[in-house]
């Protein structure tokens, strides 16, 4: 009779034990040479190096629950809140759209104000902001038309509404009381946020005292009157845009954060009251696990600040809306968007986010239709229902690498947070210019890596398409719908006439907005508007198992500039003939460092003869310099150069763009 064996049965016990120095002699041995450091690590924006395996014994302990989403588990079943962006100036347009998210799975919606009404301006006397970067709300009746037959106690509407806050925000509850709604029961999120407004625009329409006073009043208004309405945002997407790293970013956040606590305080609100009203607005790149170390860890951050403020540890949990970041947007190859959506909204999802908002792919290139509007709300729709992502809470929890890139972090946001609370505060430190000139520092040095490819954007400075065709966008008459508007403020409240202002305007050096990838698209743009495409001859020498890599290299490196490219036999063909039908004087030489070798130079001289006027090879010229130089070789397309110089010098000389590279 065989005897029962109970216990575990641990399998690593027949294998000597390994340890991380072990593991680290075999992988620079499998590296032949090549630095560790520079080939297994990476060292992001915010300083932090990541490895390239991390074990218990390097890891900070495991989270504790502030740095969790304490609404996850009550979430479980309904998914978090899914909530759509609206933008088209036309309140008619916003309104079937809204209709239209409502019915088919978002939850909530935001209507961004145009600027003449961030700005507290009119149709009428702002005519040339009206209309721009948002829908024209400039009186109640707008507002009721954008509104009309949305449940207001059933689906939040929250506002971005620029220094205009107070006046939306009457005429919003104008709307409610109009249409009868019980006060307990409103649901809304106003959007107040001066300090983001200042950045955001460079501009408030009365002092930034005044305007923080304001929102404190509103904030105690809707507290007493509205419980269900919150009042502040802390929208950190114009730092982000103007190139804050995350670590920055999150230190931003928390100033403004701050900075709004002392303001409501000052206003009458207890801390826990306070607490309540705001709500976090944090962009999310695609880099998916940076993402989620930035929700968890400004989770963390704010519960400690609130501890430290005396908050009841009910009142320490954030409440965090997640967009994703306007910025990594690329306007060419816009589909592409559709996966860098997908990357961000999964990290905003296992992040921990309460709301989320996913732009549409073509956000970037104009006003979304009805299609990508569709896809962005289907993006998250799927993974909250058939991912089910909703129904974990922290599912990076415990994860080693996730751990330890949360807490580094944490640190280094934590650590500017206290530099700008030291040096006066947010108000401050953007009022002085110190944000703008630290996002201008932080996105030079994105853009040094954008433009090596060190950062590579698919579709931009990476596998480019340079005959893709457009994508579809709403087309506006924005002139009518400005005359239409203006026409319908007489002798209406405006918000000029609800804001109240004195006319004394704050004003400031604002942060820069960016995309990713604006620089190579201005190319592209160029190329486009060219008399006739800019063009280059790939000489392919040693035949296709040769020359295929560098061809290939080279196809994308001068695409990235809309350049295209056209392959000729260089063993045999006939380059005066090829460059002719081409219509082109621009040679690429492409094979291996071998032919190049034997070959280059003389490839070199037979272009030029043939009427070639400029001459690169895809490479390194090595030890050839001198020699390739002398045959005609004007310059080098290869892994690690400065690809927008490179590309940018070939339109000038290719008469694309200007000497000034306009």
């Amino acid at each position: 009779m065989t005897e029962n064996v109970t216990g575990a049965l641990t399998l690593a016990a027949y294998f000597p034990a390994a340890d991380r120095e072990a593991w680290r002699k075999l992988a620079e041995a499998a590296l032949k040479g090549a630095p560790f450091d520079k080939m297994l690590t990476r060292r992001l924006a915010e300083g932090i190096v990541t490895d390239p395996i991390y074990a218990a014994d390097s890891a900070p302990p495991p989270a504790d629950a502030a740095t969790r989403n304490a609404r996850a588990l009550g979430r479980a079943a309904t998914g978090w809140d899914i909530r759509q962006l609206h933008s088209h100036p036309d309140p008619k347009a916003v309104n079937r759209a809204v209709l239209a998210d409502l019915e088919r799975g978002a939850v909530s919606v935001i209507l961004r104000l145009d600027r003449a009404g961030r700005l507290g301006g009119t149709a009428a006397t702002d005519s040339a902001n009206a209309g721009t970067d948002g829908v024209m709300l400039h009186s109640a009746a707008a507002l009721e038309t954008a509104l009309d037959g949305i449940f207001l106690d059933a689906a939040v509407v929250s506002l971005q509404p620029g220094g205009a806050f107070a006046g939306v925000a009457a005429m919003l509850r104008t709307l409610w009381k109009n249409r009868g709604i019980e006060a307990k029961g409103v649901l809304g999120h106003l959007g107040a946020d001066p300090l983001g407004a200042l950045a955001a625009d460079g501009m408030l329409p009365e002092p930034l005292s005044s305007s923080l006073a304001r929102m404190a009043a509103l904030a105690a208004d809707m507290t007493a009157t509205y419980p269900q309405v919150t009042t502040v945002s802390v929208d950190t997407s114009p730092y982000h845009s103007a190139g804050a790293n995350e670590a920055m970013d999150l230190a931003y956040a928390l100033a403004t954060g701050v900075a709004y606590l002392r303001a409501l305080e000052a206003g009458g609100l207890s801390i826990e009251d306070a607490a309540k009203q705001i709500e976090f607005s944090l962009p999310v790149g695609v880099d998916v696990f940076l993402g989620i170390a930035k929700l968890r860890a400004a989770r963390r951050l704010w519960a400690a600040i609130m501890a430290a403020c005396g908050a009841p540890d009910t009142a320490r949990s954030m409440r965090l809306h997640v967009v994703t970041a306007p910025n990594a947007w690329a306007g060419r190859d816009p589909w592409v968007n559709m996966l860098r959506a997908t990357v961000a909204a999964f990290s905003g999802a296992v992040g921990g986010a309460d709301s989320m908002t996913v732009l549409p792919y073509s956000h970037a290139c104009g006003l979304p239709d009805g299609f990508a509007r569709r896809i962005a709300r289907n993006t998250q729709v799927i993974l909250a229902e058939e991912s089910s992502l909703a129904k974990v809470g922290d599912p990076a929890g415990g994860s080693w690498y996730v751990e330890s890139l949360t807490d580094q972090l944490a640190g280094r946001a934590w650590e500017r947070f206290q530099a700008i609370e030291a040096a006066g505060g947010m108000a401050r430190h953007l009022t002085s210019g110190a944000v703008a000139r630290e996002c201008a520092d932080a996105w030079a040095e994105r853009e040094r890596r954008i433009a090596g490819r060190r950062e590579e954007l698919t579709g931009v400075n990476a596998f480019p398409k340079i005959d893709e065709a457009p994508a579809d966008v709403e087309t506006v008459d924005r002139e009518a719908l400005v005359a239409a508007m203006a026409a319908s403020l007489a002798g209406v409240d405006t918000l000029d006439a609800l804001l109240d202002a004195a006319g004394n305007r704050e004003t400031i050096e604002a942060p820069t907005a960016h995309r990713l990838g604006e620089a190579f698209e201005a190319l592209r743009d160029a190329s486009d508007a060219a008399a006739s495409r800019p063009t280059a001859l790939l000489v392919l020498l040693g035949g296709p198992a040769l020359s295929t890599a560098r061809a290939t290299f080279a196809r994308n490196h001068l695409g990235t500039g809309g350049i295209a490219c056209v392959d000729v036999d260089g063993d045999g063909g006939d380059l005066k003939a090829a460059l002719a039908g081409t219509g082109t004087d621009l040679a690429v030489i492409c094979s291996s460092d071998s032919i190049y070798a034997e070959r280059a130079a003389a490839t070199a001289q037979a272009l030029k003869a043939a009427g070639a006027r400029e001459v690169l090879l895809a490479g390194r010229p090595g030890d050839h310099a001198a020699e390739w130089d002398e045959a005609g070789i004007d310059g080098y397309v290869f892994a690690g150069d400065d690809t927008l110089a490179t590309v940018r010098g070939v339109l000038s000389r290719l008469g694309v763009l200007n000497e000034g590279g306009q």
